[in-house]
């Protein structure tokens, strides 16, 4: 990365791009969060958001906090009940970003189980709402944290979403299509027929590198590859003065639980809450 901006940075910046107006707009993970704000905030004003539950929509765009189910809530213009939220998502009025653990060559997601379902090696969170979103939403994007062989694989061990293949030809086409997956290496999109390619690579990574943290044979494109974009100076300003001045975006790092701590003192501090004792900790 340059000098200049994080990988964190960068990543919000690309996964902002992709949000569309008159749509809700929802992150699952820290940094998909905070991109949904930053594009509410340059470019996309007619864009909804959502708090942590999806109870509370179209809040401010308003600084990224550890307690955003509480701090969000006092700032929503709405508030919504679960029939009325799946209304809009069956409405295509949903646009997210997910978090999964394992996403394969079509396309499907897993954030359920790794391993077989009889007898899992690791239980995770289960489907949620992935397969309700799966049928209201236009395509399902992706922030896919650290690409290794055991996220990027052939085939998912659970299937949460399903992308391209047997599944649609199946179900047929009203399914959400697969969408943008962002990684920390690249970002990358879906050909129906021949499944995950190359869109960009982030500055430094090589066709190596990601091949080599890819679980199955990924496309060379033709000619030289595309370098994802920088962010500009007027993003990196909103970044870190607006909508994360505290930097909760580097827990998406190696931050750890050293971090987290000096985050929640932070807002415990401003928020006038007397510190604990060292005690307890």
């Amino acid at each position: 990365m340059s000098a200049s901006y994080t990988l964190e940075e960068l990543l919000i910046a690309r996964m902002a791009r992709e949000y569309r107006g008159n749509a809700i707009g929802v992150g699952a993970t820290i940094l998909s969060d905070l991109s949904a704000r930053l594009a509410r905030a340059l470019w996309v004003p007619d864009m909804f958001l959502m708090t942590a539950s999806r109870g509370s929509a179209d809040p401010d765009v308003s600084p990224k906090s550890l307690c955003d189910e509480w701090v969000l809530d006092r700032t929503s213009h709405m508030s919504l009940d679960w029939v009325e939220m799946f209304q809009l998502v069956a409405q295509n009025r949903l646009q997210i970003w997910l978090g999964a653990v394992q996403i394969d060559r079509l396309g499907g997601s897993n954030i359920s189980v790794l391993g077989n379902w009889d007898k899992p090696k690791v239980q995770m969170v289960g489907a949620r709402g992935v397969p309700d979103d799966l049928w209201g939403c236009e395509r399902l994007c992706y922030h896919m944290r650290r690409q290794t062989t055991r996220s990027f694989v052939e085939k998912v061990d659970f299937v949460c979403s399903f992308g391209y293949g047997e599944r649609r030809a199946q179900w047929g086409e009203r399914a959400a299509k697969p969408g943008i997956v962002v990684s920390d290496l690249g970002v990358y999109d879906f050909d129906p027929a021949s499944g995950m390619r190359i869109v960009s690579l982030h500055p430094g990574v090589s066709f190596e590198d990601a091949q080599k943290k890819t679980g199955f044979a990924l496309p060379r494109p033709a000619g030289d590859i595309s370098v994802t974009a920088e962010p500009t100076a007027q993003e990196l300003r909103v970044i870190r003065e607006v909508i994360d001045p505290q930097g909760i975006r580097r827990l998406d790092g190696d931050g750890g639980d050293a971090l987290l701590m000096e985050l929640w003192q932070q807002e415990m501090a401003q928020a006038g809450v007397p510190q604990p004792s060292n005690r307890f900790f």
